[in-house]
């Protein structure tokens, strides 16, 4: 497996980012019917969120291939040091290949000054939860049951804390 990159998308490639976004939720939100997905996200909303200044949708690049996304960036824009994942995916035909661990990598590289990561995930999927164990990130907060069938949980991964020692 090649090397992956992070490409800043560009706004006449949201339409091609929601696409590949309703194509790589969509077994997801045929298992869970949940209102929150991002398989039923509009495109309007995905224009919103790429056009908030503190945050940023890159393409996962595997050579030329676009292999999925992510959405990388701070809530608030004067806290630079607490960063969101939120989404992360992987095109179906890519999955269980390492890319979702290499680009959360790259995501590490490129945002040098984040010293705390936080994102969210289903709690039924032991896959989702699995990647970003082995990514160093660890539990934290409260469960919150979207259905009968779907819980969300949020993980948080500090990097490089300042020494503790007085």
């Amino acid at each position: 497996m090649g090397k992956i990159d992070l490409i800043p998308v560009k706004e006449n490639e949201l339409e091609l980012l929601h696409k590949m976004q309703v194509e790589s939720f969509m077994p997801l939100y045929e298992k869970y019917h949940d209102d929150c997905s991002p398989a039923i996200e509009t495109l309007e909303r995905i224009k919103k969120r790429a056009a908030i200044p503190n945050r940023q949708y890159y393409f996962i690049m595997q050579d030329v291939d676009r292999v999925g996304a992510i959405n990388l960036g701070h809530n608030d824009p004067e806290e630079k040091h607490i960063s969101f994942i939120s989404p992360l995916f992987i095109l179906p035909q890519y999955q269980d290949q390492g890319m979702g661990y290499k680009a959360i990598q790259a995501a590490f590289e490129l945002y040098q000054e984040v010293k705390e990561w936080i994102l969210e995930t289903i709690l039924q999927e032991p896959r989702n939860c699995h990647l970003y164990e082995k990514c160093g990130f660890v539990r934290f907060g409260r469960e919150v049951v979207v259905n009968d069938k779907m819980t969300l949980i949020t993980y948080r991964l500090e990097r490089n804390a300042p020494s503790k020692e007085g």
